[in-house]
């Protein structure tokens, strides 16, 4: 059984805490006149695909065993297909407007550590798992999702869904679903939080 990159995402997020607040929106790229157009949708599955691939060969080269490498492939390989900009906008909720650019890349900065050092931290005590993909599927203009079932020795398969969007840069993912838990979701969350404790601080 092969390891990859679906299964160490869903490791990810089912860490998260369960919410039931709503799935964000994909970031806007002007009005939609109209019937909105056909997705295409192979760039998506292509991303995905091509993300299992080097992270097979990675972990079967061994280098997911130290932390440091670890780290390294991940901001070169797996980075590079989430927008952590939108993210961080959407985790920060109304508060962003209030935000100077200090501060907001101050968040994008500690939301991004977070996520990849979870990865680090997974990536290096995990166990394969079997995947069966299915057919991407276009939510709008612009807007796919990935989805997979990482199968389980025992239980019933756990729901994996990759949202991507289609910005200046090409395909990038916005958020990642496990068993109905959203990645921006958590983070925003966390970041509330974090936001009203140091509110009631200053008094």
């Amino acid at each position: 059984m092969k390891a990859n990159l679906l299964a160490v995402l869903l490791v990810l997020v089912s860490t998260l805490s369960q919410t039931t607040q709503a799935t964000p929106y994909p970031p806007y790229q002007g009005s939609y006149p109209g019937r909105a157009p056909q997705v295409d949708t192979s760039a998506p599955a292509a991303i995905v695909k091509s993300g299992i691939s080097k992270l097979t060969t990675f972990i079967q080269s061994g280098g997911a065993l130290d932390p440091g490498q670890a780290r390294t492939f991940l901001e070169a390989e797996v980075a590079p297909y989430f927008d952590f900009a939108y993210m961080t906008r959407w985790a920060a909720g109304p508060a962003w407007r209030d935000m100077s650019p200090e501060q907001r890349a101050s968040m994008q900065s500690q939301l991004t550590k977070a996520f990849m050092t979870t990865l680090v931290q997974k990536l290096t005590t995990y166990t394969n798992q079997p995947i069966r993909y299915f057919t991407p599927r276009g939510q709008g203009r612009n807007d796919v999702t990935v989805s997979a079932w990482i199968m389980q020795p025992q239980g019933i398969p756990t729901k994996l869904d990759f949202r991507f969007y289609k910005g200046k840069n090409g395909w990038k993912i916005f958020d990642v679903k496990a068993a109905g838990n959203s990645a921006v979701v958590y983070y925003r969350k966390m970041f509330r939080q974090m936001y009203q404790q140091n509110s009631r601080s200053h008094y």
